[in-house]
């Protein structure tokens, strides 16, 4: 299973918005597959409050075969957001048994990040995988809340397409995020609410996000 990790590892996601708003709230939930069978679920919990947004990611996928687990990831992060730049992250990985972690604090206008591979300072406005949030994916590199590096990505809109969300039909643009390891494509209504997510894993695999 660990043809999945190379996927699964950008499913820890950060979140800014344009407009502040005291003790304001909101739920995102996904179911998550695996091909066609359902593998388990990807919470966030984004708060603003004055200048600041505040996002909790929890997630968990459970792989069975024949009603025996064949692979296990969970996955904690919570996130500190001010202007647009992440002020400091806390992040813990059990990734079918290999345990990662990221830490982050601002200092200096910088931030001092820490994981299992080691320490190191990342200078300027750091942001991480936004998904919800396509203005943010047309940065050119963004932080990977699970391993703790910084990737190079292009992002570009392919058009519309109709997809199931909810269990009725959708018009959706559908953009796709590119790094040279890895192709993400993402689906967003008119109103540019993140919908779904699709991505094929190292061994064929379609690994998918559909909201709920």
């Amino acid at each position: 299973m660990n043809s999945l990790r190379i996927m699964l590892l950008m499913m820890t996601i950060g979140f800014f918005s344009n407009t502040s708003v005291a003790n304001e709230s909101r739920k995102y939930d996904f179911k998550v597959f695996l091909d066609d069978r359902e593998i388990g679920h990807h919470r966030f919990v984004v708060s603003e409050n004055n200048t600041e947004t505040h996002i909790l990611s929890e997630a968990r996928f459970d792989v069975k075969f024949w009603f025996i687990s064949a692979y296990t990831y969970v996955h904690t992060s919570q996130e500190v957001w001010q202007g647009g730049c992440v002020q400091s992250i806390q992040a813990t990985t059990d990734d079918n048994g290999d345990n990662l972690f990221v830490r982050g604090q601002i200092k200096n206008k910088t931030l001092l990040l820490q994981s299992h591979d080691g320490d190191q300072p990342l200078q300027g406005c750091i942001r991480t995988f936004a998904y919800w949030n396509p203005s943010l994916l047309e940065n050119s590199k963004l932080l990977n809340a699970q391993t703790g590096i910084l990737q190079t990505v292009t992002f570009k809109l392919i058009g519309e397409s109709s997809i199931a969300v909810r269990g009725q039909p959708v018009t959706a643009l559908h953009y796709q995020l590119h790094n040279p390891e890895f192709s993400i494509d993402l689906w967003y209504s008119s109103n540019r609410e993140w919908l779904a997510l699709e991505s094929t894993t190292e061994s064929g695999a379609r690994l998918r996000y559909l909201a709920l």
